[in-house]
């Protein structure tokens, strides 16, 4: 990243601050560290979360620089008090401004002792490097984006889709189930698929989490949600970034919820009803109606498809008919590890509908011109085109 005179002075303002933040020498021989992260979450043209883990408990905090070299100081706090002795940090940014640039450093406190009269610090860690984001621009005319799906716990698989692609250009990314074959530990998560996307994107261009099938089992399934940031905090959700209003659907478990695998633990028809309460209040809202594009990502495509599991069947018996009715323009979907293109009308439903195989990669440009598709192999090269004009 090239760094401007505003960048030097925010870089000399955070040495300065890092530095002068530690009170006391870490008496543990174990190491003090940002071990993941940090990595963009729910960027909005107003704010943005920083998540980054710690090895021991500490006080997080973010400094972050506008345009002009203005630099603020962010650290959680919540009924007046601020987070500490979390190893899990989350930073809310807020008070942006649409279509800016901003830079960012995320530093942390160790905390040795934490009684109620008696708290010790040990060493402060600051990030590495500067990082940067830019929050939305309701009046940009186009979006540039990418969708993976599918990977079932092969960061490598990550790694060479994005080694074929030029990142830099992309204005977010999709991450549409099955990341993980299960999910058994907070380890698991970032040797996987996450400290890919950290290592190469995450901490400057965001991404969208979009649960899939496999992402729902695992001891560890429970506690996923907690290294996101969604809107309402729920698996789904709709925000516009461009010309697209875009729509996150979760589709749940692809089996019904009395299969044996499950053993009395899935609740997943009641909560897809719940749901589909919330699609239909969502299409009837003012940024739905007027949207230029208007495109949904769910993992198991919701489509008409003979010889389905209970999870699809349901979809498309239940949410089919919402989305016909809504006259989405597109739907970009996995699950079931092969390429598929069906135009308007032949998936059962007045939409088209993608589903990307497990090998390969979506890229997406919206503008006035309409929505451009490329299904890419794992070395970049177009395998198929399609272009939707409104």
């Amino acid at each position: 990243m090239n760094i401007d005179h505003h960048t030097a002075r925010f870089l000399i303002l955070v040495c300065f601050m890092s530095c002068c933040s530690g009170a006391a020498q870490s008496q543990d021989t174990d190491r003090f560290e940002i071990i993941h992260g940090p990595y963009l979450q729910h960027v909005t043209e107003t704010g943005a979360t920083i998540i980054f883990l710690t090895s021991k408990p500490a006080v997080a905090g973010v400094f972050v620089a506008d345009e002009n070299g203005s630099v603020s100081m962010i650290r959680n706090s919540e009924d007046g008090l601020i987070r500490a002795g979390d190893q899990l940090h989350k930073l809310r940014i807020s008070g942006l401004s649409p279509g800016n640039q901003y830079h960012y450093r995320v530093f942390t406190n160790e905390v040795l002792k934490f009684e109620p009269y008696e708290i010790v610090f040990g060493d402060t860690v600051r990030d590495e490097r500067i990082r940067s984001f830019a929050t939305p621009d309701k009046n940009k005319k186009e979006i540039r984006f990418t969708v993976f799906n599918d990977i079932h716990s092969d960061p490598g698989k990550l790694g060479s889709y994005l080694a074929a692609q030029a990142v830099e250009q992309q204005d977010c990314y999709f991450l549409n189930g099955d990341l993980w074959n299960h999910v058994e530990s907070e380890q698991m998560l970032f040797t996987g698929c996450l400290g890919t996307a950290i290592s190469r994107f995450a901490s400057e261009i965001p991404f969208y989490f979009i649960r899939g099938n496999h992402e729902a089992r695992g001891k560890y399934a429970r506690d996923l949600k907690k290294y996101f940031n969604f809107p309402d905090d729920r698996y789904y959700y709709a925000f516009t970034r461009g010309p697209v209003h875009f729509i996150v659907l979760d589709s749940g478990e692809d089996k019904p919820d009395s299969s044996q695998y499950y053993y009395g633990l899935a609740d997943f028809d009641a909560y897809r009803l719940v749901q589909l309460e919330w699609l239909k209040k969502q299409i009837k809202t003012d940024a739905f109606k007027n949207a230029p594009f208007r495109i949904v990502l769910v993992h198991m495509p919701v489509m008409e498809m003979k010889n389905t599991g209970h999870g699809m069947k349901f979809l498309a018996e239940h949410f089919g008919p919402v989305l016909d009715s809504a006259r989405i323009d597109l739907m970009i979907s996995g699950h079931l590890h092969r390429n598929l293109w069906l135009k308007s009308g032949e998936s059962g439903f007045s939409y088209p509908v993608l589903v990307c195989s497990n090998r390969d990669f979506v890229e997406v440009t919206a503008n006035k011109s309409g929505i451009t598709t490329w299904l890419k192999n794992s070395d970049g090269e177009i395998m198929e085109e399609f272009i939707l004009t409104k």
